[in-house]
């Protein structure tokens, strides 16, 4: 933690505290602009007193905060205008070359993502399904 002054020059607190304490005022560099202390005022909130955030607090706060989709599902699917997602067939990517042709054929369509993962991906990329 270190204090700020004008002339661009940076003191620990303690030792600027420790000079204020003393009463020095030969420990003050010189052509510096004298250190000013903030005291809060009478009505003004201090930190140390304000009280914890309630869990309605923390609701309400998440409730506005932007929601942000998971990366590495939205690099492997992609939506359609229903709400479905889309993917690649696994098994394509390497070792080939013992693969019938017929079966690297099959492994080049899109498929879709099936039902039983379904929902708990489109709750990762924020999608939400058109109703029926």
């Amino acid at each position: 933690a270190l204090a700020f002054f004008s002339g661009g020059e940076m003191l620990p607190r303690s030792l600027l505290f420790a000079c204020l304490l003393a009463g020095a005022s030969a420990f003050v560099p010189t052509g510096v602009a004298p250190v000013r202390v903030l005291v809060p005022a009478a009505g003004a909130p201090s930190l140390a007193s304000s009280p914890a955030m309630s869990s309605v607090m923390k609701k309400a706060k998440a409730a506005k905060r932007k929601g942000k989709s998971s990366s590495a599902v939205a690099k492997r699917f992609k939506v359609t205008a229903t709400g479905k997602l889309l993917r690649h067939s696994a098994f394509k990517s390497h070792i080939l070359t013992k693969k019938h042709p017929l079966r690297k054929q099959k492994l080049r369509r899109t498929l879709q993502a099936d039902e039983s993962q379904l929902k708990t991906m489109q709750k990762l990329m924020l999608v939400v399904p058109k109703k029926k």
